[in-house]
């Protein structure tokens, strides 16, 4: 069968298995549903207690953010549900399961106070053993998504909550700086809830590290539980393959657990393994790990978890990154799937993953912000490596209490989502304002030294927490050129970059008009040019970039406009994927386009809007990516009929395989008249950038032109091509 035919059945079975929510753990009892919902700001706790009356209050699905099912509102709410409960004669327990709450949750079982939890994107639990009863049973939560705004004037440079871009961004409803730019607030069980039966012995956390050496991989499994008492008895350990074919392993070892609290470290011996690798590299092979710990006949604790063996370095003196001892340049995105994380299902998440690979991005920068699980588990099946940020965005609170809170969270992050084998990195923060030196123009109280000892603290957190991933402190502002949007002109991109790591870059652009027309609520002046850019700019269009920076001609309406737009977005994103292509480990070793989708209705940095449709920006990174490219380009597309038309012509290969033999065929184009041919044999090492004369290098007669740059291998089949367009004036 064709790879590409099988590839298109693995897909499609991806496809087929992602459309339910994930499957909760075996003997769970769902609290998912409709549940009773205070829609006015909560003032007392009366609703936590059994008795009280919410007849007549709304109903509200958990899971769900509130603003997505048109509650429009912010602060204190309660959350309601009755649900019946039988025990199981083997269970000791049960445990309540949160996956998300958004931000600070209060929950009472049958009036009984449990606890509360603060941040947006952890999972926790009770142990409800005492609170929880045979029959009728009341759940109330009280959650508390505030607006950071009613702190002042600077709240924006003193924030509180740790929701990074959820809270405050340029691509929020409103954007960042205006007086909108906390409405939609994003609060609510946007997580499932669900009841978990628990033994004697109980789990409290886990840890995987694998370690790669030759062709040999050996793991680490730490188990953090809680026993009543200390038991004697024997370890069962299994490893067995989730997504290929092989055969299983199983290793028996005599045990111990001691009473209270306590960890053990199961090792997963050294062998032969399939490899865990990003798509481009190989396959992304992962293994179900089983534990269960047995005595006396019975299984007192079972965990189980999905992993997979490889190992990431990143050598930041020349700017490599490595994945299995292998080099590989990092071609990323920022993304930001959702403006509400409960409607970021699996369906979704797969669309965007697909568009990605299929625009040839090997890693994607979760932008300030963390998803759910099932999108890492996708990332994990479909081998896309993550560089994943902490929630920090711009300026925060130096106080103790944030900088606890911070650790707190920093750690639980961690703690929960390291098992994946897509992760290669952390980061902490995104331009804070110790290196932010554009915000002493937009505050007056702004602080040079603002968030450096977070910062350096949460670093060296990182460093302890995972020393097997790279880490870094910050997202720098110098790895954020933004040339031809916030600074400079696009053509800026081709000078000597002077970063390791580009992690941001690119410009607006307009969806397509249909798009558009309804996202503006359908114009009764469509499609003339707006006198007032207001609702425009709540949907994060930025009209002084645009217009007075970028130097987009608007044109005489709304469709020349958007296709002006469109086009900028183009030309600059290609460019300047292409030109930090060209200096590959000269100095960049990594770079990322900002960004992939429009995660609500707007009309942003997207190179996919918020329905999905790719932008013309969206195939000129497609074509900038190509593992191997011919790229064939010039900062203009103008040219005099006096003066020659150089266009460089450089060879990047990122495959690890030698081509020899390959052929490489210019063409230019003039209509149909093709007007210069030429071809030339290559050797294309690998991992390398070549440098070759540029072409046509003579002067051209007046003119519309297309310059094509083709390669095949030594049998005639074709590798990949890229094309330029330009024009040669009188």
């Amino acid at each position: 069968m064709p790879y590409a035919t099988l590839c298109l059945l693995w897909m499609a079975a991806l496809l087929l298995g992602c459309q339910s929510s994930p499957r909760l753990p075996a003997e769970s009892q769902s609290l998912n549903g409709h549940w009773r919902f205070q829609p006015q700001v909560a003032v007392d706790a009366a609703p936590a207690q059994p008795e009280f009356d919410d007849s007549h209050w709304p109903e509200i699905r958990v899971p769900g953010n509130w603003s997505s099912q048109g509650f429009d509102t912010q602060g204190a709410h309660w959350y309601r549900t009755r649900f019946q409960w039988q025990p199981q004669s083997q269970s000791a327990g049960q445990r309540l399961w949160f996956e998300g709450v958004d931000y600070q949750a209060e929950i009472w079982l049958n009036g009984q106070y449990l606890g509360q939890h603060r941040g947006y994107f952890g999972a926790f639990y009770f142990d409800v053993d005492t609170e929880l009863k045979p029959g009728a049973n009341l759940l109330a939560v009280r959650v508390d998504s505030p607006l950071e705004s009613q702190q002042g004037d600077s709240w924006s440079l003193h924030k509180t909550l740790i929701k990074g871009v959820l809270g405050h961004h340029d691509t929020r409803a409103g954007g960042a700086w205006s007086d909108r730019g906390q409405e939609r607030n994003t609060g609510g069980i946007w997580g499932r809830v669900w009841l978990q039966p628990q033994g004697e012995v109980r789990l409290n956390s886990q840890r995987w590290h694998s370690q790669i050496d030759a062709d040999l991989s050996r793991g680490q499994w730490q188990l953090s539980y809680v026993s009543e008492q200390q038991h004697l008895g024997e370890w069962q350990l299994s490893l067995t393959p989730v997504n290929f074919q092989g055969q299983a392993e199983t290793w028996r070892q005599p045990g111990q657990l001691p009473a209270g609290d306590g960890q053990v470290t199961l090792l997963i011996p050294e062998a032969k393994r399939p490899l865990w690798w990003p798509r481009e590299r190989g396959a992304p092979n992962l293994y179900r790990l089983q534990a269960r710990f047995i005595s006396d006949g019975q299984t007192l604790l079972h965990s189980q978890q999905t992993v997979g063996f490889r190992s990431i370095d990143y050598d930041g003196q020349l700017g490599r990154w490595s994945v299995n001892g292998q080099p590989l340049f990092l071609r990323g995105t920022n993304y930001i799937a959702h403006q509400f994380l409960s409607q970021a299902n699996e369906s979704l998440l797969l669309q965007d993953l697909q568009l990605m690979q299929q625009a040839h991005i090997n890693v994607v920068r979760v932008h300030a912000h963390l998803l759910p699980q099932r999108f890492y588990d996708l990332a994990n099946r479909m081998g896309m490596l993550v560089w994943q940020d902490f929630p920090l965005q711009w300026g925060y609170q130096d106080s103790d209490a944030f900088h606890r809170d911070a650790q707190r969270q920093l750690a639980e992050m961690v703690n929960q989502f390291h098992h994946h084998p897509s992760i290669i990195t952390w980061s902490a923060h995104n331009e804070p304002p110790w290196d932010a030196d554009w915000m002493r123009y937009r505050y007056q109280d702004y602080h040079p030294k603002q968030n450096e000892q977070l910062d350096l603290a949460l670093y060296q957190s990182l460093r302890r927490l995972d020393p097997h991933r790279p880490s870094f402190a910050l997202s720098r502002t110098a790895e954020h050129p933004w040339y031809g949007w916030y600074s400079g002109h696009w053509t800026d991109y081709g000078a000597p970059a002077k970063e390791k790591l580009i992690t941001e870059f690119g410009a607006q652009a307009l969806p397509d008009a249909p798009v558009l027309y309804q996202l503006l609520k359908a114009p009764a002046d469509w499609p003339a040019l707006p006198d007032d850019w207001s609702q425009w700019q709540y949907h994060n269009f930025q009209p002084h970039e645009t217009f007075e920076l970028a130097g987009i001609d608007p044109g005489p309406n709304v469709l020349s406009l958007i296709d002006n737009t469109q086009r900028y977005q183009q030309t600059l994103t290609r460019f300047a994927a292409e030109s930090y292509r060209r200096q590959k480990y000269q100095p960049v070793g990594a770079i990322f386009q900002f960004m992939f989708v429009e995660h609500w209705p707007s009309m942003n940095w997207g190179i996919v809007d918020y329905r999905r449709n790719p932008k013309p920006g969206y195939q000129a990174l497609k074509q900038a990516y190509q593992p191997l490219l011919p790229s064939i380009m010039h900062h203009r597309d103008r040219f005099s009929r006096h003066e020659p038309v150089p266009l460089p012509v450089v060879i990047i290969n990122d495959h690890l395989y030698t081509l020899p033999g390959s052929q490489l065929t210019l063409t230019l184009h003039q209509g149909d008249v093709v007007v210069d041919h030429r071809q030339q044999q290559l050797h294309i090492q690998p991992d390398s950038v070549l440098a070759l004369a540029p072409f046509p290098n003579r002067p051209l007669t007046p003119g519309r032109y297309l310059a094509r740059a083709t390669l095949h291998d030594d049998h005639g089949r074709h590798l990949a091509s890229s094309q330029f367009t330009f024009e040669v004036q009188p």
